[in-house]
């Protein structure tokens, strides 16, 4: 699949929501030292909704057979699965088992990684910080997102003994709740100004320009 068209475009997509949209608005504040650390890894899976969970369990194995020196943050990305809120809320449900399984096999919290979902058709609610964080998560594809878990407790440090349920956040907001609530707070509330700011006019306008990008 390394000369296949669809394998480029999709590259070239997730390129231009990681640098254009996360980078440029600085919604990750961990995005671009990731990428330009190269510790960043993507999977284009081109499969279609039938064996997509098998695939993306598939590429958790490979992931997590991964030296973890060479991986921070990987990304599983499906150009090929259906758009619609319909398929949002499938492709979520998708991800959900799959985290379960990955989970199953680490007993004891010992999961080298979380696991979250993003995909094109995530709902637009910039009302507060907690809902603006599905609108970050609008990739051009059905994407899944995972991050070390022995990264996110180094940000974290030690010493806290504070539980926090990470299962469903998006990597801006797992690399908040790591560090101490004030933070935490401060980027989600950055983050939802940046957005209100910018005006969802033209950020809608962007993510549909680079969803649109490479495709016949």
């Amino acid at each position: 699949m390394t000369g296949d068209p669809r394998v480029a475009a999709a590259l070239e997509r997730n390129d231009r929501y990681v640098r254009e949209f996360v980078e440029a608005f600085n919604l990750c504040p961990y995005a671009k030292r990731t990428r330009e650390a190269g510790r960043l890894q993507r999977f284009i899976l081109l499969e279609e909704s039938e064996t997509a969970g098998e695939a993306l369990l598939r590429t958790i194995e490979k992931l997590e057979a991964l030296p973890p020196e060479t991986v921070d943050v990987a990304l599983a990305i499906f150009p090929l699965l259906p758009h619609g809120k319909d398929a949002a809320q499938a492709f979520e449900q998708m991800v959900a088992a799959a985290r379960e399984r990955m989970q199953s096999r680490h007993p004891g919290g010992d999961t080298p990684f979380y696991c979250v979902p993003f995909h094109p058709d995530f709902s637009e609610d910039l009302s507060d910080e907690h809902r603006a964080v599905r609108f970050i998560r609008r990739s051009p594809d059905p994407t899944v997102q995972f991050v070390r878990a022995s990264v996110l407790r180094a940000v974290r440090g030690s010493g806290s003994t504070d539980y926090v349920d990470v299962s469903g956040m998006s990597a801006a907001e797992l690399m908040a709740v790591s560090a101490p609530l004030s933070v935490s707070e401060k980027i989600g509330n950055a983050n939802l100004r940046t957005l209100q700011a910018e005006g969802p006019p033209r950020l809608r306008g962007l993510l549909a320009d680079i969803r649109s990008h490479g495709r016949i």
